[in-house]
C-alpha cells in the first residue's frame, strides 16, 4: 500500500467542496486502485510519501492522439497512421501500428497524461479501430478495440491520398452515401439477411460496424467544419441508432444544443491562439459555449501536431479566455473519461478507480507549475 500524505486533492468528484472538487487530505492506494480519500491514518506496512500541500489531480486523458503510431521525428507520410488502400479500411487496427516504446509516451508522462485514445488517421472515410492505452506501467493496453475512427474528408481534402486512381468519395454527399450503404449492409448482416462476404477486409469492416450498431463501439468522427459535416452524420444516426463523438469540432458550438440532446461529446483542439484560420466561426470560447449547453468536452493534442506534453497548457489558455479553472480541469479528466466510456475507472480521485494521478508543485493549470510525480496503477512512473 501507498499513502500520499497532506495534499491538495483535486478529486473532480461531484459534491466535493462546492464546485472546486478540492480536498486537503490524503490518498491511500492499494492494489493499483484508490482505496481511500480524505484523512487517512497510515495502515501497518504502508509506505508514506509526504506531499506538504502539493496539488494532486487525476491523470490527464487525451482522447485524440497518434502517439506511437506516428514515430517521433518522422512525418505523416512515413507513419502507420493512414492506411490509404481505399476509403474503407475498417479492418485496420491502430494497435497493430503503435510502438509502445515511442518517445511520445514519455512526453505524455512528463505532462501528467496517463491515458490516451490512439486513432488511425484521417485519410479514410472509415479509417479503422482505435486503442485505449496507459502511457506507462506494466499493463498498457486497457481496451481494444476502443472506438471506430471515421473522417468527413472528401477526396482532395487532405494531402494523404496516394493515387488519383483510388475511388475516394469526392463530396460530402458521397461520404454519407458510402457510410449509409455500409451501415445498411452491416444491419442486414446482423439481422441474418446477408451472408459473409468473400472479401476478408470487407468482412472485418462489417463486423466492426455491427459492433457500432450494437452500441458496443462509438464512432469518433474527424470533423472541423460543423454543422455541415455533423448534420449528415446525425441523419445517419437517426436511421441506424449508433453513438458518436466529434473530434476537432472547431465550429461544434454552432450545433451545441443538438449535440447535447444526442449525448454526443466533443474532443476539441488542438487549441492554439484565438482562431483556426480555415474555420471562420472558430473562437476561444467554443469550449465554454459547449459546456454551457451541457456537452461533454475533452481537449486533444492530436500528437504529434502538438506535443502531448502540453495538453494541460491548452486548458490553461481556456482559463485565460474566461473559463472557470475547475471547468477547464474537467476537460482533462472526468469529461474525456466519460466521452471514452471509462468514467467508472478513470477521470477522478474516487475509491475503486485506477490510481492514475499527477502531483504538481502548484495548480496544474498554472504555467509555473511543474509535474513533480506521476503514478499509473499506483506505480510511480515519474
Amino acid at each position: 500500500m501507498l499513502l500520499l500524505k497532506d495534499a491538495r486533492l483535486l478529486t473532480m468528484a461531484p459534491g466535493t467542496d462546492g464546485s472546486t472538487g478540492q480536498v486537503r487530505g490524503d490518498l491511500l492506494i492499494a492494489d493499483g486502485k484508490i482505496a481511500r480519500v480524505g484523512q487517512v491514518s497510515p495502515p501497518g506496512g504502508c509506505r508514506t510519501v509526504q506531499l506538504d500541500g502539493a496539488y494532486v489531480s487525476p491523470g490527464f486523458i487525451d482522447c485524440h492522439c497518434h502517439v506511437g503510431i506516428v514515430p517521433e521525428g518522422e512525418g505523416w507520410g512515413t507513419a502507420d497512421v493512414n492506411e490509404t488502400a481505399g476509403p474503407i479500411t475498417g479492418h485496420a487496427r491502430a494497435i497493430d501500428g503503435v510502438d509502445l516504446d515511442d518517445a511520445g509516451f514519455s512526453d505524455a508522462v512528463q505532462g501528467g497524461v496517463t491515458s490516451v485514445l490512439i486513432h488511425p488517421g484521417s485519410a479514410n472515410t472509415v479509417g479503422g479501430t482505435s486503442v485505449a492505452v496507459k502511457t506507462a506501467g506494466k499493463r498498457r493496453v486497457f481496451r481494444e478495440p476502443a472506438a471506430v475512427k471515421m473522417s468527413w474528408f472528401a477526396a482532395g481534402g487532405t494531402g494523404w491520398f496516394t493515387s488519383s486512381d483510388i475511388p475516394y468519395p469526392a463530396t460530402r454527399m458521397g461520404i454519407t452515401a458510402l457510410l449509409r450503404g455500409l451501415l445498411q449492409e452491416a444491419r442486414d448482416r446482423s439481422e441474418g439477411r446477408l451472408k459473409e462476404t468473400p472479401d476478408p477486409a470487407r468482412e472485418a469492416t462489417l463486423r466492426v460496424l455491427e459492433q457500432v450498431l450494437e452500441k458496443k463501439l462509438q464512432i469518433c468522427v474527424h470533423s472541423r467544419k460543423n454543422p455541415v459535416d455533423i448534420e449528415a452524420l446525425m441523419r445517419l444516426q437517426d436511421e441506424f441508432g449508433f453513438r458518436f463523438s466529434v473530434h476537432h469540432g472547431d465550429e461544434a458550438h454552432l450545433i451545441a444544443e443538438e449535440l447535447a440532446r444526442r449525448d454526443a461529446g466533443v474532443v476539441y483542439g488542438p487549441f492554439i491562439g484565438d482562431r483556426r484560420v480555415r474555420y471562420r466561426h472558430a473562437n476561444p470560447h467554443v469550449v465554454a459555449d459547449l459546456l454551457a449547453a451541457g456537452v461533454d468536452v475533452g481537449l486533444q493534442t492530436d500528437h504529434p501536431v502538438i506535443s502531448i506534453r502540453e495538453l494541460r497548457m491548452q486548458a490553461g489558455m481556456l482559463v485565460r479566455y474566461g473559463l472557470d479553472p475547475y471547468e477547464a480541469l474537467r476537460t482533462l479528466t472526468i469529461l474525456p473519461a466519460r466521452i471514452m466510456d471509462e468514467q467508472e475507472r478513470l477521470g477522478s480521485l474516487e475509491e475503486g478507480k485506477d490510481a492514475d494521478l499527477a502531483v504538481f508543485c502548484g495548480h496544474p493549470l498554472s504555467t509555473l507549475s511543474r509535474v513533480e510525480q506521476v503514478y499509473i496503477g499506483g506505480e510511480r512512473v515519474k
